[in-house]
């Protein structure tokens, strides 16, 4: 008589097939999805955009489908790095209790729940046989009808809705940009751009017209010089300055007017506030 597998190898294995079919469904969805993008510039390149429109809605459910392989592989990683927590898990409440903040729970409702979904990974049955002779028939059940404890992530991008026409118009700009085709949508995206940088340069002429002042708050030591665009202040010497000079390139200098300030700089002493409190105080006494 052959010797007995246990639990605990079955698990795992099938655990490792189905991470290396999700790959395998991974890189087939993305050839498939590469190709219907070419099909679609092509279809604009023939101008049928209305046929290009709708097989741009199959494109993104492909696109959604690929997520979602990408999610379930990553669910039987974390389930595969952590078996013997798993095959020591005895019933539901106790993952419940003990397994929701370290993704075990999640991940095995949301493998169950896709099973249906992903009808090329026929290992995802196996497994669920396997978390069926784990935790029963009736858990199995629960999550397929009731998608209990089932992300809300997972469960859109199993059954994906029609997309809106904004996302199918993004869709259709970038495959006409990348292939380089001409495109209605994406000639006036242009167009609105140039307007706006045409706006903003008119803008900026605008303010060009007028010199440009950089200074500390005290403005009564700017003076506006026409011939000079930048007019600045050269900073005080004080401990953080003393070893640095002030340097303009050299192709700026002829449109710089320096300014030394100089305001005074008041001494903030413990006699001054002496004074100032002895003048509140006879103000207080009036």
């Amino acid at each position: 008589m052959p010797p007995q597998v246990s639990y605990n190898v079955k698990l795992k294995t099938c655990l490792k097939m189905c991470i290396q079919r999700f790959r395998y469904a991974e890189e087939k969805q993305q050839a498939l999805a590469k190709q219907g993008r070419r099909d679609v510039a092509q279809l604009l390149v023939n101008g049928k955009e209305h046929k290009a429109h709708y097989r741009v809605e199959s494109l993104i459910n492909d696109d959604i489908h690929i997520e979602l392989l990408e999610i379930l592989e990553l669910y039987c990683e974390l389930l595969h790095a952590r078996v013997m927590i798993v095959n020591g898990i005895e019933n539901e409440a106790q993952m419940i209790e003990k397994h929701i903040e370290d993704g075990i729970d999640e991940a095995i409702r949301s493998l169950v729940y896709s099973t249906l979904h992903v009808p090329e990974v026929k290992e995802l049955s196996q497994l669920r046989d396997l978390i069926a002779m784990k935790f029963g028939p009736d858990f199995i059940k629960i999550i397929i009808d009731d998608h209990l404890g089932v992300p809300e992530k997972v469960v859109k991008k199993c059954s994906p809705k029609l997309p809106t026409e904004d996302l199918v118009e993004l869709y259709l700009r970038e495959i006409a940009n990348t292939y380089e085709i001409p495109y209605k949508t994406l000639e006036e995206s242009v167009i609105d751009e140039k307007a706006a940088l045409d706006e903003g340069d008119e803008i900026s002429n605008d303010s060009n017209d007028k010199p440009i002042v950089a200074g500390e708050n005290d403005e009564e030591t700017l003076v506006n010089d026409e011939s000079h665009p930048i007019t600045i202040r050269k900073p005080r010497t004080n401990s953080e300055t003393v070893k640095q000079d002030f340097k303009i390139p050299d192709e700026m200098k002829k449109d710089v007017k320096l300014i030394h300030s100089t305001a005074p700089i008041k001494k903030n002493t413990e006699e001054d506030k002496f004074e100032e409190l002895k003048k509140r105080f006879a103000a207080l006494k009036r």
